[in-house]
């Protein structure tokens, strides 16, 4: 007598419908770069991974930018947001770099800062220490970057006594340095007298966290940098690898999205590569 097998109902509608398989693996797109692009990658990456269920972001805390495009050329990253073009010996390793856009590079300061206007006539002198001073007593404390980082030289960029107020600033033992962007934003945060020039998305990625003043009357921000009020500049770019994976390449297309632009202006960004 052959002995009859009975397979359970729900058994076979779990087979029939797929249920109990592993789900598919998720494409990975790992990125970083200067503290001021991974600032305002945070609130793209949350936007494009709701949209793209398929690909996970893993946004890296800030390597910088020379760091992050060492890393793309050994694959430990795909994307890095860097504050600075490639150097040929970078391009020769068989990267790529896109422009991404500009941030208004402000004078930021300790949130507890009462003005909210400065000259830049009263910055060189800050830097220079003839002014030793805030209004309210508390010391000028700036906040330098190495002298061979972008930030420096975009500093020195501005004037020629601008120039010469950072040489004489990094000459005083009551400066401090930050070797990257998210330190220099946190010696902000956290120190009384504090000055230094940062890109805009990084003290719109933590509102109130520190002051941002005007410069000689002039807020600096997405607007009024695109309307040509507002002169100083940090700019950004993209760095992938020539042979870049499909995900890395949408989240790179998501960037030039009008969606992706609209959200970098809301973060402090006025994209200018790819129209």
């Amino acid at each position: 007598m052959v002995e009859k097998r009975f397979i359970p109902i729900a058994l076979v509608l779990c087979l029939a419908l797929g249920w109990g398989q592993a789900a598919p693996a998720q494409e990975i797109v790992r990125i970083s770069g200067t503290g001021a692009g991974v600032a305002l990658m945070a609130p793209l990456v949350e936007v494009f991974e709701k949209e793209n269920k398929g690909i996970k972001v893993h946004l890296e805390k800030s390597l910088g930018s020379t760091a992050s495009i060492k890393a793309t050329v050994k694959s430990a990253l795909d994307l890095a947001i860097s504050g600075r073009p490639l150097k040929p010996a970078e391009s020769a390793e068989g990267l790529v770099q896109l422009e991404y856009g500009k941030s208004p590079f402000v004078v930021v300061t300790h949130a507890g800062t009462k003005q909210s206007n400065i000259s830049l006539k009263e910055v060189i002198d800050m830097y220079s220490g003839k002014i030793p001073k805030w209004p309210n007593g508390d010391y000028v404390r700036v906040v330098l970057r190495p002298n061979e980082d972008v930030d420096t030289k975009l500093v020195r960029a501005i004037s020629p006594d601008m120039d010469m107020a950072v040489t004489a600033a990094q000459s005083r033992k009551d400066m401090l340095l930050a070797i990257t962007d998210n330190e220099g934003f946190d010696a902000l945060k956290r120190t009384p007298g504090t000055i230094a020039f940062l890109a805009l998305t990084l003290p719109l990625s933590q509102p109130g966290s520190v002051k941002v003043l005007r410069l000689d009357g002039m807020q600096g921000s997405v607007a009024t940098l695109a309307g040509g009020k507002y002169p100083y500049v940090k700019p950004l770019y993209l760095v992938t690898r020539k042979e870049s994976s499909a995900a890395t390449e949408k989240f790179v297309k998501f960037l030039y999205s009008k969606k992706g632009k609209s959200l970098a202006v809301r973060h402090g960004l006025l994209p200018t590569g790819i129209k």
